[in-house]
């Protein structure tokens, strides 16, 4: 046998450190008072949709969080996902719940059901093994009387069969509530005939179990501790947005909680005004309230056109935003809503409470419809908030991927410190070709080597050399703070035009 080449070359494997990923600032949890199956688990805050079709099959089409869905993702570009929230706004008395299997969405036809005249599947309820055989579609004429060829079968089981129209799935259901016998999935155990489990979605990994719970009692929360409850177990979004109606106090309590998130989980949220006496600059106004504060935290869209969650469109518009793309940064003016009627008789003293507030509204100008003003409550606009979290959040991951990253270790020397700033120049790169940043004169203070008026092309990055750090933070192994200028590309939202003639 020859010797390994090993002795001779050894090659080792070195791991490579896994980075953490950026946020996904697309993300809104839109919050709701209403029940779901999924939410009579006490534990259970959230559920993650990803189109309209999904909220449709959890709350009903009848519902607020169905229609404040249904605006957010009539947003162009659509938001890839977004989170329907628990906000428990008043005592809720939970009812029992059956346990069941919930079905997704199925791709076939009953059609392809007709075809079969021998469909079997088992399934365990409690301890008892369940064989369901002989099953013949060849007269059915819909998926409602697939489900009720089946149920025939199921008669004296304690089980029935259900087929959801709205969500186009089957359930297998217990008819008894509360805690008991808890189902298993759908599986073949290799009987005689044709195995229909995977045709019905209700197999693992295509089917949802849910086991039977005894009433709950839910006592009131307040905002904040819902928006608390989700980021404990959730932190991965971005915007809020409350479907059911809320209060004064219930707004300003969400709004500070909002403020109060920082940096690292920057939060924005939205309201739908629809209130004439709250476009009025009163103190009486909440929104005036708001809007001195200025937090850039609040986009608030007023409409009197009955459209009752406006906002969460223009949360849709606002948050989609690629910023790894080429020139992708978008202001929010001048956007269409395809959920929204524009207020086309909205008087010019009426937009001007608006603009005075930070307010948007939807109208048409010159008989096209957008969207104006693209600011968030005191006057913000929307872009800028969203575009320095999402450079923020970059900078800060970037930075930490390099520093845990690096298969040795960047040294406290002049030399790790550029390394460190090299990586982070990525990201300025990357904001100047999606176009948040740009070109212009620096009107702030000199660090570095930038001065006031000083030419920046999007960014600038500076630091002290390690020859001025103290014995204290060479200790704790601090790198050097890194001095950040940003010049922002802003974006045009009107212009004078000033013609002169000659005859």
């Amino acid at each position: 046998m020859s010797l390994p080449i090993s002795q001779v070359v050894d090659v080792t494997l070195q791991q490579s450190p896994r980075g953490v990923q950026k946020r996904d600032l697309s993300v809104v949890a839109i919050f709701t008072n209403e029940m779901c199956d999924e939410f009579t688990n006490p534990d259970t805050r959230y559920v993650v949709v990803s189109d309209v079709d999904s909220v449709a099959s959890l709350f009903g089409t009848n519902s607020d969080a169905y229609r404040a869905a249904s605006a957010l993702f009539s947003a162009r570009p659509k938001p890839k996902t977004a989170i329907i929230a628990k906000y428990m706004q008043n005592k809720y008395m939970a009812p029992a719940i059956k346990s069941k299997i919930n079905g997704s969405a199925v791709s076939v036809s009953y059609i392809q059901f007709k075809n079969i005249k021998d469909g079997y599947f088992s399934y365990y309820f409690g301890k008892n093994k369940v064989d369901i055989k002989n099953l013949d579609f060849s007269s059915v004429s819909s998926m409602s009387s697939v489900a009720n060829t089946i149920n025939n079968k199921l008669k004296e089981l304690g089980v029935s069969f259900i087929y959801d129209e709205v969500g186009s799935r089957f359930i297998l259901t217990s008819n008894k509530e509360g805690k008991g016998d808890n189902f298993s999935y759908v599986f073949d155990d290799n009987s005689d005939g044709s195995y229909i489990g995977q045709m019905l979605n209700l197999v693992d990994g295509k089917g949802v179990l849910i086991n039977g719970e005894a009433a709950i009692n839910y006592t009131k929360e307040t905002p904040a501790e819902a928006l608390n409850k989700l980021q404990n177990q959730y932190q991965n979004w971005y915007g809020v947005y409350f479907a059911n109606t809320i209060t004064d106090a219930e707004l300003v309590e969400a709004h500070d909680w909002v403020v109060a998130q920082g940096v690292e989980n920057a939060k924005v949220m939205a309201y739908t005004e629809i209130r004439p006496a709250n476009i009025e600059y009163v103190d009486t106004n909440v929104l005036k309230t708001l809007a001195k504060r200025n937090s850039g935290r609040l986009m608030v869209q007023y409409n009197n056109k009955g459209n009752m969650h406006a906002a969460a469109e223009l949360m849709g518009i606002a948050l989609t935003t690629v910023w790894t793309g080429i020139n992708t940064a978008k202001t929010v003016k001048f956007k269409q809503e395809v959920s929204v009627t524009s207020d086309d008789k909205i008087t010019v003293n009426e937009a001007t409470k608006c603009r005075r507030l930070g307010i948007n509204f939807y109208t048409d100008y010159a008989g096209v419809n957008m969207l104006a003003e693209g600011v968030m409550l005191g006057g913000t606009f929307i872009d800028e908030t969203t575009g320095l979290d999402a450079f923020i959040n970059a900078v800060q991951v970037q930075a930490f991927n390099t520093l845990q990253g690096q298969s040795t270790k960047i040294p406290q020397t002049d030399r790790g410190q550029q390394i460190l700033i090299s990586s982070i120049k990525v990201i300025g790169e990357q904001f100047i070709n999606n176009g948040f940043l740009g070109l212009g004169k620096w009107t702030l203070g000199d660090f570095g080597e930038l001065s006031y008026g000083d030419q920046i092309n999007g960014y600038y990055f500076y630091s002290d050399s390690f020859d001025m750090q103290d014995t204290a933070d060479r200790e704790a192994r601090k790198m050097m703070p890194i001095n950040c200028a940003l010049k922002l590309a802003g974006a045009g939202h009107s212009v004078d035009i000033i013609v002169q003639f000659n005859r």
